[in-house]
């Protein structure tokens, strides 16, 4: 019995380095000289280097991924490209329910074709709300399309 209790302790103790270890000593952790708590051969990766998928609000009837400029857009659909550098492609949102679209983190360049019903108009706002790039169907995003200063879309 002795043994077997000499044993879970040991085991116990253990865990308990092995937790210990693992933990990080701040969770808050910024690179700063003047604080001694922060080691010098720490690793630092700050927050804006983190990586955000792009994404749409309310939800675009579907969403796909493709590899290239080449993609195909369903008839009464607006398809906006933008690329997601999580998964090292382009993301494609394609709009059919006529909406005012929110994005977010849709950043770089892009694209999109609104192949919606002849004659409709799909319209671009920034963050102020200013309506800067009108696109009537059937047409394709102007060559080096920019998605940084857009921040809503209007499909119809």
């Amino acid at each position: 019995m002795t043994r077997k209790l000499a044993g879970l302790v040991a085991g116990a103790g253990l865990v308990l380095t092995m937790l210990l270890g693992a933990a990080p000593a701040h969770a808050a952790q910024t690179p700063d000289s003047a604080s001694p708590a922060v080691s010098s051969t720490a690793q630092y990766t700050p927050a804006s280097a983190l990586a955000n998928s792009p994404g749409i609000s309310p939800a675009a009837e579907r969403i796909r991924y493709v590899d290239t400029d080449t993609y195909d857009c369903p008839y009464e659909r607006l398809c906006a490209r933008v690329w997601d550098p999580n998964v090292g492609r382009y993301k494609v949102f394609d709009l059919y329910t006529c909406r005012t679209y929110s994005l977010s983190y849709w950043e770089g360049a892009g694209g999109f074709y609104n192949n919606q019903t002849t004659g409709t108009v799909a319209r671009f706002y920034n963050g102020s709300g200013v309506d800067v790039h009108d696109s009537t169907a059937y047409s394709v995003a102007p060559a080096g399309w920019n998605w940084s200063p857009i921040w809503k879309i209007k499909n119809c």
